[in-house]
């Protein structure tokens, strides 16, 4: 398994990531255990002209996805390279499994 990979593994690489979102109305605390538990992926380094269809093909190999959230350039609306996948909670670590092959 590749090491970076092993980190999402790990239930300390969430208190790793100094990252906080500051619009987040609760306190820090209550921040790290939502993200801890979060089911949800990021997915960097797309193309431009990857479409929603193919991140549902490729991440629903893993299980069901909730939703997929594709970044958009905020005055152009096209995407712009990343996406956000959302899992059921059980799921997501067979889908870091896929990805790591």
């Amino acid at each position: 398994m590749s090491y970076k990979l092993n980190a999402l593994y790990s239930d300390s690489y969430v208190d790793i990531s100094q990252y906080r979102d500051q619009h987040f109305k609760g306190n820090r605390h209550e921040q790290e255990k939502l993200l801890k538990y979060s089911s949800t992926l990021y997915v960097g380094n797309l193309s431009f002209y990857t479409t929603e269809e193919q991140v549902y093909e490729l991440f629903s190999k893993s299980g069901d996805v909730k939703r997929i959230v594709i970044g958009l350039d905020k005055i152009k609306k096209t995407a712009c390279g990343f996406c956000f996948v959302e899992y059921p909670f059980w799921i997501k670590q067979g889908c870091l499994v896929l990805l790591d092959k």
